[in-house]
């Protein structure tokens, strides 16, 4: 797996591999499939999601809300993508994390996860494999810079709780602030 500083176009059977998207997607991502090489020019922000996992769930709504957020305030600069495996549809952990997110920001009615993020149905364990073997399980992130730079790579903040409510809403949305603290830099870099 990649590592903070290592550059993914050096590895081009990672880079140009094709993934297909189960949901998300509009204007140049809304395709059936992308490969990290077509979204070149843009900040990619990957989550790593087993869906019977609580503390994944947990963080699919905080995820989901700030990927919207920034896909909104940013469409042609960053890109979301959650590799999903574990069980259940596409359509089903979507409907969770969309119903999640609402719950988690009741303030914020115009931010409905729908472009954002980009969902593969890695029933193979590819994108895991490639960006997030050990120590890096579940929940876990991986943000590469426009340039295709392992820029972070992190466990998110529910990581360990037991229970889907052990990982409080202050502890969850925790990831909504490391997501912002690591993507505006990056912004600014552009």
């Amino acid at each position: 797996a990649l590592c903070e500083g290592d550059d993914l176009t050096a590895f081009p059977d990672i880079h140009q591999k094709e993934y297909s998207i189960c949901h998300g997607g509009s204007g140049e991502t809304n395709t059936d499939t992308f490969s990290f090489d077509s979204l070149q020019g843009k900040i990619r922000v990957v989550a790593n999601y087993y869906t019977g996992c609580n503390a994944g769930r947990r963080e699919s709504g905080v995820f989901a809300h700030v990927a919207q957020r920034f896909y909104n305030q940013y469409p042609d600069s960053v890109v979301f993508i959650q590799s999903v495996k574990g069980g259940g549809t596409c359509d089903q952990w979507a409907s969770l994390f969309q119903r999640d997110a609402a719950r988690l920001y009741p303030d914020s009615p115009d931010v409905v996860p729908k472009e954002m993020p980009l969902s593969v149905n890695d029933v193979n364990y590819e994108i895991r494999d490639d960006l997030f073997t050990a120590p890096f399980g579940h929940p876990a992130y991986v943000i590469l810079d426009a340039d295709g730079i392992v820029r972070h790579k992190f466990i998110g903040p529910c990581c360990g709780y037991e229970s889907y409510y052990d990982c409080t809403t202050s502890i969850a949305k925790g990831l909504d602030d490391q997501l912002t603290e690591y993507l505006e830099p990056l912004l600014m870099e552009m």
